[in-house]
């Protein structure tokens, strides 16, 4: 073989196998190898490594004596190579060994054995890495990486090194990069990736992100379109710059990256791979994220705020317009958007004057509260209250103007109707017919009107203020100053509190005081605002109706309303003490005729005088009572034994029975007496009532002017009350029932207005029974809502046929009992069934109540009472004055009428108040707005002086006692003919 010729492998001999053993392994493995063949009879080592020229592989090989210290440092590589001993003793260097040591300032070939600051390649104890694996070893700056072959045949190691300074800086700020770095194949395979990748995706090393990757790559993106548009835009060769994607981290959490992606390629441009680079930017997008919520919020508060906010440039343009500036002006943030707000918005009148406003903005005034008119895009002038300031912008320079305002059209036309207001309420202040007031709690009075003034005594409001350091000093009793103002800290108002003042002049007043307390922001109590009304007068009418409610107005005694309440504390009283007690019920003996021949006027004097002496003859704690007519009753306490009941009840009737000088006229009276003993003849008050009212019978029966104790065997009484129950349970179907009527007078027009329907009982065996007899067995019965049913049909019925006959619109009233107005529904459905049945006009029916049917009940009462009168029924109050009814209550009934009772009328021409009574309850009706009926008339001397108190209807004897139908549809025949001539039944 010539030097320098390219010969065939097949003229070596044994070198050619070598050859192909040498190049397979360098092929899989790559690095330096070497085998042992012969060449030539002489034992050598071919030896070889892997070059990468370009894109193609070779191998290069040389074969060096099996004495290879002899040619070593002639070794044809351009890498360094070093023929160590296995003791780390350096033989020799190639050239390219030696020029490196140069390169970086070695003094031997031996310093790349030992590089001072690392561990030695090969030391006294052998090679410090292994034959199959490779070392890096730096020297400054440069990295090599060594390999080493073990030369059996020589006793000796040979080093190949190749710098990887590149590769190592390379992978070196792959570890170490703030990125997370990718590399890809051509294929788009991932290669390698950085520690920063891993910890980006919360993976434990690189190995586990790429096995992830490798194995399901769609999990690491967040849309696997992102995934597959990425692999088209590096296969198209554009590359991604600074495109951010949504991706997941291995717990499945959100992480947004920046990634750019670029090509990698070798020499002659052919593609390698793929470097992808991403930057975690999460922060960033929440940051964004978050920059933008608060712009929404902002943006949000501006266009939900109740006011109007503008912002306008340097000019005047609109630049924002929130959504109230839609509402308020009428016109869209289109429409408004670039327009002029003076040429835009403002009147003409104000322009000039706003324009001088914003330029003192400009100078950094603050507009604060001014109010200008804008018109609308309805064309609608307004107010508008605006504040503004200048807002300037980050190099200093005023940017705009920031307006805020309200439309204040309204509050401010409120305003001046408040104004208005306080100038009309201060003229009521001070014409004012109620006292009015302001005071401190507890404290002097700072301000009162000239009524309040008055009322007190005082001659000006100074006097007044002057002198009231003590308000409670005005007050008769000063403790009321005290409960009202607790009452006004409780509940903030009080009304209606009545109490006695001391005028300045020391006269006693009553008044009604309501009064509301006023506090400050704090809650504290600040002021009292009240009045007070002289009711003076009303106070006397009301203790004089009150007396009567309790008393008798004929004989000035307890009537049976107090004597029941009497009664029922005694017995209350004896049971808790064990103590006893008396009951006496007197009835005067034919009284009747006295009334018939002597008249009705010396009967009353006579009741005035047997109810005298009775009181006279009675000790204090004793209590003598009218119950009515020619009754009256008598309690006496700890009355001491049987005898001395006698005695006592002998005694009253002695004196009842001495002769009476009346007006000239001398009666003799006598009386009944029955008597019954607490507790042996009852055990409550309503047993004692009975029981003594059955003695009395007996008392009569026996002769009269007598007395009678009770005996059980009186209940024999009780039997024929029982009989007379069952015959009145079918007295209805028995058609034993008749209605009469009582004509009802205008005393101003002398015409019949209306009838009472008055029910009768004709019984086949009884005869006539009185309604006196009985109601009150049918009201015990729990029959008088059938009955009065049944008077309510007939009545409705026939009125309806006398208006239907021409009669005109007479009223008829109908009497309603305390259990049909107890039983209200079934009485405000009756009323509607019968008026639909008869088709008579509500209005023409009038109900009447008495005093104590009311009062069992005020609540349900004024309820029935009420949708009646709805229904345009009217209401009265029968027998006034008899019962009790306190006015509080009265005035809140739905009342049309007051009915007065006869007892007032009997003597009403004597001197003894009853005409006062008359005029005082005529007075009252008047101030509810109520008419005023008087019943039992039964004199013209009566009728005279009714007609002078004012009074509306009348009703009476005198005119007609209660007819039939047909007696009664006579008077209306004469009543239509002419005005009525008194008395209508002699007409």
């Amino acid at each position: 073989m010539q030097s320098g010729e390219w010969c065939s492998c097949d003229v070596l001999g044994d070198v050619s196998g070598a050859l192909s053993e040498l190049s397979a392994h360098l092929l899989e493995f790559g690095g330096y190898h070497h085998v042992a063949c012969a060449f030539g009879d002489k034992p050598h080592l071919l030896v070889g490594w892997k070059l990468v020229v370009g894109h193609r592989a070779y191998i290069r090989f040389t074969m060096i004596g099996a004495t290879v210290s002899s040619g070593i440092g002639s070794l044809i590589s351009p890498q360094p190579v070093l023929l160590v001993e296995r003791d780390g003793q350096l033989r020799c260097a190639n050239s390219a060994a030696e020029q490196i040591c140069l390169e970086m300032g070695l003094t031997s070939p031996l310093g790349l054995i030992n590089p001072g600051d690392q561990r030695a390649l090969v030391t006294e104890q052998g090679v410090q890495f292994d034959a199959d694996s490779t070392r890096t070893v730096h020297y400054g700056q440069r990295f090599f990486q060594w390999q080493y072959l073990n030369l059996e045949m020589a006793n000796c190691l040979v080093l190949f090194g190749q710098e990887r300074t590149r590769e190592e800086s390379y992978r070196r700020a792959l570890e170490h990069a703030v990125h997370g770095i990718i590399e890809l194949n051509a294929e788009g395979t991932i290669t390698s990736v950085n520690e920063e990748t891993a910890a980006l995706f919360s993976y434990d090393s690189v190995r586990d992100v790429k096995q992830a990757y490798l194995s399901h790559p769609e999990t690491f993106y967040a849309d696997d379109s992102q995934r597959l548009q990425l692999r088209r835009d590096l296969a198209s060769g554009k590359g991604v710059h600074a495109r951010d994607v949504e991706m997941r981290r291995a717990d499945g959490s959100q992480i947004w990256v920046r990634m750019n992606a670029t090509d990698i390629r070798g020499e002659g441009g052919r593609l390698l791979g793929y470097s992808v680079t991403m930057t975690d930017i999460t922060k960033n997008r929440q940051a964004e994220y978050d920059l933008r919520r608060r712009q929404e919020r902002y943006r949000a508060l501006v266009q939900t705020a109740g006011s109007v906010i503008l912002f306008l440039d340097a000019e005047g343009r609109i630049l924002e317009y929130n959504r109230e500036c839609e509402w308020t002006f009428g016109y869209s943030w289109m429409e408004a958007a670039g327009q002029n707000f003076f040429e835009f918005l403002l009147v003409e009148e104000d322009r000039a004057r706003v324009r001088m406003a914003v330029r003192r903005l400009m100078s950094g005034e603050i507009i604060k509260d001014e109010v200008f008119s804008f018109k609308r895009r309805d064309g609608e002038v307004r107010l508008l209250q605006w504040n503004a300031r200048a807002h300037f912008g980050e190099d200093g320079d005023i940017a705009g103007v920031i307006c805020i305002g309200q439309d204040v059209t309204e509050k401010l036309s409120v305003e001046r109707a408040l104004r208005h207001a306080e100038e009309k309420f201060r003229g009521i202040f001070e014409n004012s017919a109620e006292g009015l007031y302001q005071s401190l709690p507890l404290g002097p009075i700072l301000s009162a009107n000239p009524a309040f003034v008055s009322i007190l005594g005082y001659e000006k409001v100074e006097d007044l203020v002057a002198a009231e350091q003590d308000p409670s000093l005005h007050y008769l009793n000063p403790v009321s100053r005290l409960r009202i103002t607790g009452r006004l800290l409780r509940d903030g108002a009080v009304h209606g509190f009545e109490t006695e003042m001391r005028r300045a002049d020391g006269k006693i007043i009553w008044v009604e005081e309501n009064a509301r307390l006023v506090r400050d922001e704090q809650g504290r109590p600040s002021i009292i605002d009240g009045t007070i009304t002289d009711i003076t007068d009303r106070k006397r009418s009301e203790a004089r109706i009150q007396f009567l409610a309790h008393h008798d107005g004929l004989t000035g005694l307890p009537n049976r309303t107090l004597f029941q309440e009497r009664l029922a504390n005694a017995v209350e009283r004896s049971k808790r003490e064990r103590r006893n007690f008396v009951l006496m019920m007197f009835d005067l003996d034919n009284f009747k005729d006295i009334n018939d021949t002597l008249g009705h006027p010396i009967g009353d004097l006579l009741l005035q005088g047997v109810g005298e002496r009775m009181r006279v003859c009675l000790r204090n704690e004793d209590v003598v009572a009218r119950l009515g007519g020619d009754e009256f009753a008598v309690l006496i306490n700890e009355p001491g034994s049987v005898e001395e009941v006698t005695f006592v009840a002998q005694r009253l009737i002695e004196r009842v029975s001495e002769r009476f000088m009346l007006e000239g006229n001398e009666v003799q009276a006598s009386t009944s007496v029955g008597i019954c003993m607490y507790p042996q003849d009852g055990r409550d008050e309503k047993d004692l009532l009975r029981n003594a009212d059955l003695a009395l019978y007996c008392s009569k029966a026996e002769g009269r002017n007598r007395y009678h104790f009770f005996e059980p065997k009186l209940q024999v009484e009780v039997q024929e009350r029982k009989a007379m129950e069952r015959d009145l349970s079918h007295a209805i179907e028995n058609d034993e029932l008749e209605l009469f009527y009582q004509p009802i007078i205008d005393i101003a027009g002398h015409r019949i207005i209306g009838m009472e329907a008055l029910v009768r009982w004709f019984h086949p065996s009884r005869g006539e029974v009185s309604p006196v007899d009985f109601i009150p067995v049918a009201e015990r019965m729990g029959i008088i809502a059938d009955i009065g049913k049944w008077v309510l049909n007939r009545a409705c019925d026939q009125t309806r046929t006398w208006r239907e006959e021409g009669y005109g619109e007479l009223t008829i009233s109908v009497n309603l009992s305390p259990l049909e107005l107890a039983r209200h529904e079934d009485l405000i459905e009756s009323v509607g069934d019968v008026l639909a049945r008869s088709k008579l006009d509500p209005r023409q029916l009038q109900f009447e109540v008495t005093e104590g049917a009311v009062m069992d009940n005020p609540r349900e009462a004024a309820i029935t009472l009420g949708v009646l009168r709805n229904q345009g029924i009217r209401i009265a109050i029968d027998d006034f004055g008899t019962g009790y009814s306190s006015l509080a209550y009265l005035k809140r009934f739905p009342v049309d009428k007051i009915k007065i009772d006869r007892s007032f009328i009997i003597d009403i021409d004597s001197s003894d108040g009853n005409a006062a009574i008359v005029r005082a309850v005529v007075f009252l009706a008047r101030s509810f707005g109520m008419a005023v009926n008087v019943e039992g008339i039964e004199t013209e001397t009566q009728l005279e002086h009714i007609a002078s108190e004012g009074v509306d209807e009348v009703q009476g004897f005198y005119f007609s006692k209660p007819v039939a139908a047909g007696d009664m549809e006579n008077l209306l025949k004469i009543n239509l003919a002419s005005p009525a001539q008194f008395p209508v039944a002699q007409a």
